[in-house]
């Protein structure tokens, strides 16, 4: 028995289809043979007439009635959802209608074909006809709660995890198959709040309706977990229905989305973390299409990075002629070129997708580079980035040179070969920075608007945001592993907010704003309200069925406050100077802001690289001191 189910669940849904309809053809047949004319013409001939001859004679009044009732059936969704959806109110109205039309169809051809005008007679006919729709009635539902026992069998592994299926629709149904399949997971109930399914049940599960019956169960079952079964629900409501899961402190996790199920990148059997859109204050990211992308050379540095491997994959949906993947770290880079060719053989492009190994320090192979494949764009996201390893002083002065001289050597090169335009990557964390990774960002910054000042050939702009969501080294990967082991989480100081945004919504703001780009401009996104880092930690230990501890080893999850790392700030800023104006995108804005002439920049590089030269991160220090308004 143990494997049926699988192979009657790989079958193709024609085929199933076909099976169940057999299977009522055949209840029919038994039905009316049994409680029908044969069986009575039979006995009443003292068994002496043919039972072939009996079915030849009246076969009409079975083929007929059968027919109706299967087409009648089929037509209004009967075998759309076959055995699963057999429990709704849907599928127990369409049976009992149907048994109706065998029966009463029965009775009028029976009528008929005999020629039946007594009352009495025509009462017995329409009485037999009741008796025949009980029946069939009755055994279409012996057969499907025979099916379930069979094709169905209830978990009853120990150790299984509790779950309850948030949704009792198709996709709610499509998930409780696959848990079927799976020995870790048991299912106490589905959770809908329509009331056409109120006190109903689907496969002998309940259909629980409110929110006190959740509480309910999970003072019942405490390791509860559900699985959120709504892909195609609207954001607000679906945040909203979250807000109210955390605040009972279930673990939540949830099916793919409906554009991941549509464009096949997964299936509904994926159960997967929440994502972490979920958790933040803002619209759903809706990705914009860029204009005028199909004709372009592109170079991206830092491809294989958060950031530049989004803006790779974005890229590529507009078919350019060629995109040259630039990333210092073979690894990352390997992941990346894999990930495009799967994209471009799925999607059928013909974009020429170049993988090399480099460093944006080397100057000579830069130029190689630009010489060989003449370069429309450059989408500069190689820098070093994580604030406490920069801030050491043994990777001070690695971290300016790649930042600062690496910047320099990738935007000049770009204006020898005549490159159309060149954006930025840059960060809140150069707005008056605490730190060397945001002093050396903002440096880069001045590099990039210096040099634009002194030409006309190439466009250049930077993008300023905050904190994306999963890049590397963000704090909620670190806060969701601290929580599956158990705690403690840890923060810096429980007063420290910071902006949050999606990877690939910051990407494609990025690529939004090179599009509007005219030169000199930096360009900020719109990073929506600051949260509270202990708020977020909260949520995501309510949201994974933890409380959370006030003392050490108490019910729940410790919070710790560990301190500030080296160079962090309380809060994040995105502009440091001019007026903030708005553009045709209303998450994007700009801003010119002031920046030292470039005699000053070459002279403030000079130094630098000597002090580079000679592994003074001391110096380099006193640079941005001296240099980098905020910085002390």
């Amino acid at each position: 028995m143990k494997l049926i189910l699988p192979k009657f669940y790989l079958l193709n849904r024609k085929i199933k289809v076909f099976i169940v309809l057999i299977n009522d053809f055949f209840l029919a047949l038994v039905c009316w043979l049994v409680f029908g004319p044969p069986m009575a013409t039979y006995i009443a001939s003292e068994f002496s007439t043919g039972i072939f001859k009996i079915l030849y004679s009246e076969w009409q009044s079975f083929l007929i009635p059968t027919f109706l009732t299967l087409t009648y059936l089929y037509l209004f969704g009967f075998y759309r959802s076959l055995i699963k959806f057999f429990d709704s109110k849907d599928s127990i109205l369409l049976t009992l209608t149907g048994s109706l039309l065998f029966g009463f169809s029965w009775s009028i051809i029976h009528v008929y074909q005999f020629q039946i005008v007594s009352t009495t007679f025509l009462s017995i006919a329409f009485l037999q006809g009741l008796l025949l729709a009980a029946v069939f009635y009755a055994f279409i539902n012996l057969s499907r709660d025979i099916a379930k026992y069979i094709l169905y069998p209830y978990q009853t592994n120990l150790d299984a995890k509790n779950v309850v299926i948030y949704g009792a629709g198709e996709s709610g149904n499509e998930l409780f198959q696959s848990i079927l399949l799976d020995p870790t997971k048991k299912l106490l109930a589905f959770f809908d709040d329509s009331k056409n399914l109120k006190n109903l049940q689907i496969n002998n599960i309940p259909i629980l309706g409110s929110f006190s019956q959740l509480i309910e169960l999970k003072k019942k079952y405490q390791d509860l977990e559900v699985l959120l079964a709504i892909p195609s629900i609207q954001t607000e409501k679906r945040r909203e229905i979250i807000s109210k899961l955390e605040k009972i402190k279930v673990a939540v996790r949830t099916v793919p989305s409906f554009h991941e199920l549509i464009s096949d990148q997964k299936k509904m059997a994926d159960i997967q973390n929440l994502s972490l859109d979920d958790l933040l204050p803002r619209a759903r990211f809706a990705k914009d299409l860029l204009d005028n992308a199909d004709t372009k050379k592109l170079f991206v540095s830092g491809a294989g990075g958060s950031i530049g491997s989004e803006i790779v994959r974005q890229l590529l949906d507009n078919n350019p002629q060629s995109i040259i993947l630039f990333d210092v770290s073979e690894y990352n880079l390997f992941n990346v070129e894999r990930e495009c060719q799967a994209i471009k053989t799925s999607k059928n492009l013909q974009t020429k997708i170049i993988p090399i190994l480099g460093d944006i320090r080397d100057r000579r192979n830069l130029k190689f580079l630009f010489n060989k494949y003449m370069i429309d764009c450059v989408y500069h996201a190689a820098a070093y980035k994580h604030v406490p390893l920069v801030e050491d002083v043994n990777n001070i002065t690695k971290a300016s040179e790649n930042n600062i001289i690496g910047t320099y050597n990738l935007a000049t090169v770009a204006i020898e070969h005549k490159v159309e335009s060149f954006v930025m990557i840059s960060t809140d964390k150069a707005v008056r920075p605490s730190n060397i990774m945001g002093a050396s960002k903002r440096m880069a910054e001045i590099v990039i608007q210096s040099l634009h000042s002194q030409q006309s050939i190439t466009r250049f702009s930077m993008v300023r945001f905050g904190n994306v969501i999963n890049s590397s080294g963000s704090v909620i990967p670190l806060f969701l592993d601290q929580i599956a082991k158990g705690g403690p989480v840890t923060v810096t100081d429980k007063n420290v907010t910071r902006y949050f945004m999606t990877i690939p919504e910051a990407s494609n703001l990025v690529l939004q704003a090179a599009q509007m780009s005219e030169g000199g401009e930096v360009f900020i996104l719109d990073m929506g309200e600051q949260l509270k880092i202990l708020d977020l930690a909260k949520k995501l230990i309510h949201l994974s069925g933890r409380n959370v501890s006030a003392e050490p080893g108490g019910d729940g999850i410790e919070i710790l406050e560990i301190g500030l790392r080296p160079g962090e700030k309380m809060y994040e800023e995105l502009l440091i100077s001019g007026e903030q104006l708005s553009t045709s995108n209303p998450k994007i804005f700009k801003s010119m802001e002031k920046f030292p002439p470039p005699e000053i920049m070459l002279l403030l590089l000079n130094e630098l690289q000597d002090s580079i030269a000679n592994n003074s991160y001391q110096e380099i220090i006193k640079i941005f001191q001296n240099n980098v308004e905020g910085y002390k």
